[in-house]
């Protein structure tokens, strides 16, 4: 990367978010955070190391799926109540919801100030999710599908609008990144727009590698006169050299033991890992945001909240 390069990123400081739990169970990384009480003690921890956004889904006491409206509110509350973190919680995305049954989970606490979400996140395409066992190369399942189609994801772009949420839109492959495009260009989506570019592990074939040429082919798609702050994961991947073609070209991160156990960094924790992404960005002259910067940078409407 060249001298003018850094200068014209060092003064924009790095959104860091953290996906701490997603689906994922606790072997052999046990800091995977499920109940309310974990998940908020993890967010404060990040905040400390460095973040600014978290991402999260609900889970039982035991690690099972668990969309309802009561968890993702005790949840919420335990975040605000010990962070400042932006929130950009999982819909309850079942095989074969309507956008009303996926709102569900959030719908219920939207008008309170301290339990309201900061994003929407819309995932913008329809994906095979089937996954490949490392060991022996063969897919674990063969008919897994994640369908959001066309009037799915402006269905759930409308109902932003209307919640007065910022889209959090993901983007697992370039065919996804254009319908952002699209649906920004003949739509007039509020800029910036934020784009979560979700890379793949060698488990996960539905993304662009987890690597910085995986990031790179999406953001070279990107057309240059439209505002899009991109955010970078893995999935069942390390993210840490994207997160540095990220950073480098005035970027962002999310990473998290809920994205991948990170054997070979000795199964950190989530704080963990997001100490790892702010060192990568100090190299860099970028420091971590606060989230009060994360909220600027990425457009999000402050509402009022007790405390």
């Amino acid at each position: 990367m060249t001298t003018e390069t850094r200068t014209s990123v060092a003064d924009k400081p790095v959104v860091i978010g953290v996906q701490v739990n997603e689906n994922t169970m606790r072997t052999p990384n046990p800091h995977i955070p499920w109940t309310p009480e974990e998940i908020g003690d993890i967010a404060q921890a990040s905040q400390d190391a460095g973040a600014s956004l978290i991402h999260f889904h609900g889970r039982t006491a035991d690690g099972g799926a668990d969309h309802s409206a009561e968890t993702y509110g005790a949840i919420i509350e335990r975040i605000r109540a010990v962070s400042e973190l932006l929130l950009a919680p999982s819909l309850a995305n079942v095989p074969g919801h309507t956008v009303e049954q996926r709102l569900s989970n959030l719908l219920p606490h939207h008008q309170d100030p301290n339990t309201r979400s900061d994003f929407l996140v819309i995932d913008m395409g329809c994906a095979a999710m089937d996954l490949i066992d490392s060991a022996s190369g063969r897919y674990v399942t063969d008919s897994k599908t994640y369908l959001n189609d066309t009037r799915t994801q402006t269905e759930l772009l409308d109902r932003a609008a209307e919640l007065e949420l910022t889209p959090y839109m993901a983007s697992f492959n370039v065919s996804w990144t254009r319908a952002i495009v699209n649906h920004a260009r003949s739509r007039g989506l509020a800029l910036p727009l934020v784009v979560a570019f979700v890379l793949g592990g060698d488990e996960f074939p539905a993304a662009h590698p987890a690597s910085a040429a995986g990031l790179r082919a999406q953001l070279d798609l990107l057309p240059p006169d439209l505002p899009i702050e991109p955010i970078v994961s893995a999935y069942r991947g390390n993210v840490l050299e994207a997160a540095e073609e990220s950073i480098k070209r005035g970027g962002h991160v999310a990473i998290g033991a809920g994205d991948h156990h990170y054997a070979e960094l000795g199964y950190p924790s989530t704080p963990e890992l997001v100490r790892r992404v702010a060192d990568i960005a100090r190299r860099y002259g970028r420091a971590p945001a606060t989230p009060e910067q994360a909220r600027r940078i990425l457009g999000v409407k402050a509402h009022a909240r007790s405390r």
